[in-house]
């Protein structure tokens, strides 16, 4: 009987040999099992995947093993075999086939190990199985949400790993076309895997990843996979922690990149070397519409760069460069920028430390510009001179598009007023904002009381829990009547009610919305839930804007100082009345008025607790001088130093106004 077998096996290797597809070496894999249906087989990294095929970015079929010989996305993709083979043998015919095909190919760190998975489509199976190896736990929400066109996963606290995880099973997905991570701390290996996943993916055009920690290691890999996507059009990377390292890469893909047409650098850590990089890739560019660059630090050569690249870009329709340090020089170069730009219909230039001279000059582009709409120069210190300059330019050039011109928290005068009259006969439908007047369309100024801007909902909030001893999490218990660790927006308003806190309908569902960031309806509590995470967003946005305000001011107090000849003990004194060598609250809220710097009653509290370092309620001189030297150099800071030595004499100029 044991003959038989033999020659039975012997023949079946005869027949085996004689057909196509046999191993290297000659080995043979038994054929499937009667009734057994296609069965996963994954591959070696150097193995081919020869069943295996993905749509390309131009729409042509192709085979992804064979284009990157050894990628690891292929091993977790779950294959689809036509045979059933023996583990044992199949092992070892896929070493064998690796060994022939070579080991440079295309690397991933997106791998998983091999195991024989039945394929789907949902991309469940792979993810569960991602998640089992990498140790992590699977993401719920994820799963019920993987096939949603926009997948919106904000403040779910994912990490590297389980950022990892997502990307495993998104490398396949096609019915995923927005992906919003927003807030994940997914750090710069997190990014990478989702740059991986990208190289991959031909179905995602639309990216956030903002507020993830990504910083400088982690923009490289994004910007490379940009450089060669042709499928995002919009990508949203705000509060990165990107400098001068990430400018460089996302320099190189902001030329290279035709099809992005948004793109959202904003809120990073973008100097002077950084905008020297970005002009020229922005001059390049002839795909990209709308680009945000506010709330960096940008300024000096970095502005001039920058607004060069933006005097020779044809395509920008959208810009804001708010919350920088162009300056008077930047503005300048904005206004000839503005001379030859025939694109541009939207530009923020507010609080740029932009002077009356500055707004002078840059007026002078808006005299021969003719598609401009919208202008912003809020928060700067043109005073009503500045903005009458800005008017004056556009009153000389009758083919100004402008629509709205915003002067926000700007007090402007009599002969502003006469000027604007002239200027509606002429722009009909335009629309100014000041500081104290709104200039509607087709209508005359009209003067309104500003009234002191009430607590957020979020403060609010804190306050009544503060009060009452308690901590957020103990709230929201109460409020969760089935203890699901999870509160829905109906309970939560019942539970808001209940307490208490004055609340108005909008303000609710304005917290309603800053809590549930992922909008499936209900606020996860329990562990890093949404609660914490908007929590913990709301308190370094009180902490940034309370910097922010207290370096402008000192800033524009600086400014006066230096303008005026004096020293910063001449202002001290002049605020201190009463001669206690002391300001009270009060005294620091009348000084800083009468040096014409405009502040709402909120920033004047921001400022006067950042200086008051002791927290007596009062402001000694030390006090204010220690604050203006870190003000000043935070600037430099921001700036890089410059090769222009102008951080060396500021330093002078602030041991003089000492």
């Amino acid at each position: 009987m044991a003959d038989v077998e033999k020659e039975n096996l012997k023949n079946l290797e005869e027949k085996q040999k004689s057909r196509p597809g046999t191993g290297s070496q000659g080995k043979v894999s038994k054929p499937p099992s009667a009734g057994s249906g296609p069965a996963s087989r994954p591959h070696s990294r150097t193995s081919p995947a020869p069943s295996r095929k993905s749509v390309s970015r131009n729409g042509s079929a192709r085979s992804s093993a064979k284009g990157r010989p050894g990628s690891k996305i292929s091993n977790m993709s779950g294959d689809v075999s036509d045979q059933s083979d023996n583990e044992d043998t199949r092992s070892k015919t896929t070493m064998e086939e690796g060994d022939g095909e070579g080991s440079d190919g295309y690397d991933t760190d997106l791998e998983i190990e091999d195991k024989r998975i039945e394929y789907d489509s949902t991309g469940r199976t792979t993810y569960k199985e991602a998640c089992k190896q990498i140790g992590v736990v699977p993401v719920s929400y994820f799963l019920r949400h993987m096939q949603d066109s926009e997948l919106v996963m904000m403040h779910h606290g994912l990490g590297p790993l389980g950022a990892k995880a997502i990307a495993t099973s998104l490398v396949t997905n096609t019915t995923i076309l927005k992906l919003n991570l927003r807030d994940n701390w997914l750090e710069a290996q997190g990014g990478k895997y989702i740059a991986e996943m990208l190289v991959e993916n031909c179905y995602i055009h639309d990216l956030d990843l903002s507020y993830n920690k990504i910083g400088n290691d982690g923009a490289e890999p994004i910007a490379e996979m940009l450089q060669d996507n042709s499928t995002l059009d919009r990508v949203l990377l705000s509060g990165n922690g990107f400098g001068d390292k990430a400018a460089e890469a996302f320099a190189e893909a902001i030329m290279s990149n035709q099809k992005m047409e948004e793109m959202d650098l904003s809120h990073n850590e973008f100097g002077e070397v950084s905008g020297g990089l970005l002009g020229p890739a922005i001059a390049e560019n002839s795909q990209m519409k709308v680009l945000d660059l506010s709330w960096n630090h940008l300024r000096r050569k970095g502005a001039l760069a920058v607004s060069e690249g933006i005097r020779d870009n044809i395509t920008i329709t959208h810009l804001d460069l708010s919350w920088n340090g162009f300056g008077d020089d930047g503005a300048e170069a904005i206004g000839d920028a503005l001379k030859s730009n025939k694109t541009l219909e939207f530009l923020d230039m507010s609080n740029n430390r932009i002077s009356t001279e500055g707004a002078v000059l840059l007026a002078k582009g808006l005299i021969e510009n003719d598609t401009l709409r919208v202008l912003k120069m809020g928060k700067n210190p043109m005073q009503s001179a500045g903005c009458y300059g800005v008017l004056k330019g556009i009153s000389q050039n009758e083919k100004s598009a402008i629509q709205e011109l915003d002067f926000s928290d700007i007090l402007v005068n009599d002969d502003f007023d006469e000027l604007l009259k002239q200027v509606k006969e002429m722009l009909p439908a335009l629309l100014v904002k000041t500081a104290e007047r709104v200039h509607g369309r087709g209508g005359a100024a009209k003067d309104f009381k500003k009234a002191k801007p009430r607590a957020d909902p979020m403060t609010k909030l804190k306050q009544y829990v503060e009060k009452n001893n308690l901590r957020l999490v103990d709230l929201f218990n109460q409020f969760d009547k089935d203890k699901s660790m999870s509160v829905t927006r109906e309970e939560f308003a019942q539970g808001i009610e209940a307490t208490g806190i004055d609340l108005s309908p909008d303000e609710l569902n304005r917290l309603l919305d800053t809590l549930d960031k992922d909008g499936d309806g209900e606020i996860e509590y329990g562990g890093i839930g949404e609660l914490v995470f908007g929590a913990q967003a709301h308190q370094e946005q009180e902490r940034k804007m309370a910097k922010t305000i207290a370096q402008d001011v000192l800033t524009a107090l600086r400014m006066h100082i230096e303008k005026r000849g004096l020293r910063m003990w001449d202002v001290f004194r002049a605020m201190d009345e009463d001669g206690s060598m002391t300001v009270s609250r009060e005294e620091f809220r009348v000084g800083i008025r009468n040096t014409g710097i405009e502040l709402e009653d909120e920033e004047l509290d921001v400022l006067i607790d950042y200086l008051d370092k002791d927290g007596d309620g009062d402001i000694d001189y030390e006090e204010l001088v220690e604050g203006a030297e870190e003000s000043a150099q935070e600037t430099e800071d921001e700036a890089g130093g410059g090769d222009d030595g102008g951080g060396e004499e500021d330093g002078e100029d602030e041991e003089e106004d000492a």
